[in-house]
């Protein structure tokens, strides 16, 4: 079997009247980037997009674009962050709803609902969730902004009806007749089981074989009735033990000395080898990255994961894709497509073009 390479997707670069309000007119990811600036000698700050195309997913031509440049290099479908926060609420749900009615665009697409709440700084919130460090918000943005809510039975149908269209398109992706549905945090979800038994009925009543469930970083996925697991990188190691990735502390050193206070980097070799060398489980699929920096949105308290070429990503790449190969996996994940303000793309950029996705089409020949 040939493993299917899925890349996750932001859909962070459009406008929204929730991100008009909280950080300004106009307000997407891109803002985040184009703030950036180095924060140490040979820091790849800002990462600026090949002919500075900034583009809004909102326009056709956009998706039409990407989905082509995906489909030339390899990868099989794109895994859509899905902002689904309970009682009606959603968020930056128009470039899925979009696809959705463009069925000439050739690309196959699920989605991974990424169930945390958004605050202003997560240094307020133990529940984690959406942080930009280097935008001012107003006085009603100090804190939270969207409460995750999970709701009843009730609740659990509604996200379920909206969700039936997409699961229902031919260009969704499925396994063995059950529509891939990825949840970032299970373990955030009291109820979880009782949710997974319903969606499971639900889907059965309209065809299907089920849910196929994958929890994120989720080593305990089986007792949440879910399908497998998923490795998702750089959280994965970084969480499992991060002491085993080599931190550049020389680079560290030098830099306290010349008193510039730098994010915690991680060396990219390093990192790439401690995501090879592990054993894990069948059933927890494997995750790569292409590169990482969150500098754009948390500054100095940020991670970087330095020393990514296009030609170390490819040699990379290729050893995990043999792994997946052998093991007999149906699918290995990528981080990611566009995650412009981590540093996690695959779309060409005006540092290195078109050469990560050269390298993603070669390991995959």
């Amino acid at each position: 079997m040939q493993p299917k390479v899925i890349a996750f997707y932001l859909p962070q670069f459009h406008r929204i009247p929730e991100n008009d309000k909280w950080w300004g007119k106009g307000f997407t990811d891109w803002v985040s980037s184009k703030n950036a600036r180095p924060l140490f000698p040979g820091h790849n700050q800002p990462r600026i997009p090949a002919h500075e195309n900034y583009y809004n997913l909102l326009d056709k031509e956009t998706i039409c674009w990407q989905a082509e440049l995906a489909r030339k290099a390899g990868v099989y479908g794109f895994c859509i962050y899905h902002y689904w926060f309970g009682n009606h609420k959603q968020l930056l749900e128009k470039p899925a709803e979009n696809l959705l009615q463009w069925k000439d665009i050739d690309i196959n697409y699920c989605f991974s609902w990424v169930n945390e709440s958004w605050i202003y700084s997560w240094s307020k919130y133990k529940g984690g969730a959406w942080l930009y460090t280097n935008v001012k918000g107003n006085a009603e943005a100090q804190g939270l902004l969207v409460k995750q809510e999970y709701g009843d039975e009730n609740e659990w149908k509604r996200h379920f009806e909206y969700l039936l269209p997409f699961f229902k398109d031919d260009r969704y992706i499925k396994k063995d007749n059950k529509p891939v549905f990825v949840i970032y945090k299970p373990e955030n979800m009291k109820h979880i089981r009782k949710m997974v038994q319903l969606w499971n009925q639900l889907a059965q009543e309209q065809g299907f074989a089920g849910i196929y469930f994958i929890g994120t970083n989720d080593t305990r996925w089986k007792t949440r009735n879910m399908d497998a697991g998923m490795i998702y990188e750089p959280g994965y190691s970084l969480h499992e033990n991060a002491d085993h990735i080599a931190y550049a502390k020389k680079m560290n050193d030098v830099l306290k000395k010349i008193h510039i206070e730098i994010p915690r980097i991680y060396l990219y070799d390093s990192f790439w080898k401690r995501i090879l060398s592990r054993q894990s489980k069948k059933g927890m699929y494997y995750g790569g990255l292409v590169d990482f920096d969150n500098t754009p949105r948390r500054g100095k308290l940020g991670y970087v994961v330095w020393g990514m070429t296009p030609y170390k990503f490819g040699k990379y790449f290729r050893c995990l894709y043999q792994k997946a190969v052998d093991r007999g996996d149906e699918y290995i994940f990528l981080n990611a497509w566009n995650e412009w303000g981590e540093g996690a793309y695959l779309e060409p950029d005006s540092k290195y073009g078109v050469k990560c996705l050269q390298e993603l089409r070669r390991g995959l020949r």
